[in-house]
């Protein structure tokens, strides 16, 4: 433990140099989505939830797309760095999809019932929409696998 009382070397890495292999973030991060793999993501994500939520009426498609481009990005950015943040530990990118689209379920089922489709079909495009959006930044990421168990048998 460091002198600082707001450090921790042994659980963030955040004090200790950067290993040989080049990894800059914290040595239990195990999966690091940069800037450009979360603007992709969002940008997927943009196209997927305004598809979605102009099947239902398609004349308003570039309505949609214009009105959500500020809010879709805004919160976009501001959850998807959460989420990410939250799973960085997590070596599995199925359950980053997963989480994004159950954490976007969750966070938008009480403002279902505001939208004239219906608070399922509104919520349901959100997280369908996250989900597609990290699915879209998988090859995007930074992986760490040092500290990683090696299988058996090599």
């Amino acid at each position: 433990m460091s002198q600082e009382p707001w450090t921790d070397e042994n659980e963030y890495g955040l004090a200790a140099p950067i290993p040989s292999s080049g990894w800059r973030y914290g040595s239990k991060d195990r999966v690091v989505l940069g800037g450009k793999g979360l603007a992709m993501g969002i940008a997927v994500a943009h196209l997927t939830f305004c598809i979605l939520l102009s099947s239902q009426s398609p004349e308003w498609a570039i309505i949609f797309f214009i009105y959500s481009f500020l809010p879709v990005w805004a919160i976009g950015a501001a959850a998807g760095s959460l989420f990410g943040l939250a799973l960085r530990r997590v070596r599995n990118q199925w359950f980053h999809v997963a989480a994004f689209f159950a954490g976007s379920l969750l966070m938008c089922a009480p403002f279902g019932g505001l939208s004239p489709t219906g608070p399922v079909l509104f919520s349901l495009s959100i997280a369908v929409a996250a989900g597609v959006g990290r699915l879209a930044a998988w090859k995007l990421v930074h992986l760490n696998d040092a500290g990683m168990p090696k299988p058996r048998g090599n």
